[in-house]
């Protein structure tokens, strides 16, 4: 009985102690798992992007109603010699473009500018998207016009349905994809130069 035991315990200790077996090897592909679906494309906020203003800052208002519209630091530019016009731009600047800057004339907010892909202009359009998708989303509403700089760009002015000295502005490529947009007043929203 103890022999048998001896044996039984040896047979269990160099089982036990034996390298594992190599893995056989697969005789089917796994099946691929599926990309996970991409987020659903963000809606425009009309609360944040209007044409009325920023958020809660007014057109027409100061520097410390957008400031605080925005909630993260801006740097105010300095208006050229004789000028009064001056941009607040991200501080920290993204890595390419300026994102969003607000255009300040006269001692007021105008309007303001965005060039990333992030941010949903009215109509759910996005830098990036075609001329033909501003067309259709304004049918009846754009005047469509060349580009002042880009050969072959067009600039699409969007009037609001309600109306009143507010516009929306979308420029475009060669391509014609949507390269950036702006919402802001008469004039100071059709200033190609920025404050020029």
């Amino acid at each position: 009985m103890v022999r048998r035991f001896v044996v039984v315990a040896l047979v269990l200790l160099a089982t036990a102690c034996r390298a594992p077996e190599p893995a056989a090897p697969a005789t089917e592909a796994a099946p691929a798992t599926e990309a996970a679906p991409a987020p659903p494309p963000v809606a425009h906020d009309p609360a944040v992007f209007r044409y009325e203003g920023f958020g809660p800052a007014e057109f027409g208002g100061d520097e410390e109603q957008v400031r605080m519209s925005w909630g993260r630091p801006l740097v105010a530019g300095v208006p050229a010699n004789g000028a009064t016009c001056y941009f607040l731009t991200m501080d920290p600047l993204p890595a390419s473009g300026y994102g969003v800057r607000f255009m300040f004339e006269d001692g007021g907010f105008r309007r303001y500018d965005v060039d990333s892909p992030r941010h949903v202009a009215p109509g759910d359009l996005v830098v990036g998207d075609s001329a033909d998708a501003v067309l259709a989303k304004f049918e009846g509403r754009v005047e469509s016009q060349p580009h002042k700089y880009v050969d072959g760009g067009r600039t699409l002015v969007v009037t609001p349905e309600s109306g009143g000295d507010a516009r929306l502005v979308f420029e475009t490529d060669p391509q014609g994809r949507v390269t950036a947009w702006r919402i802001g007043l008469l004039p100071q929203v059709l200033y190609v130069e920025g404050c020029g």
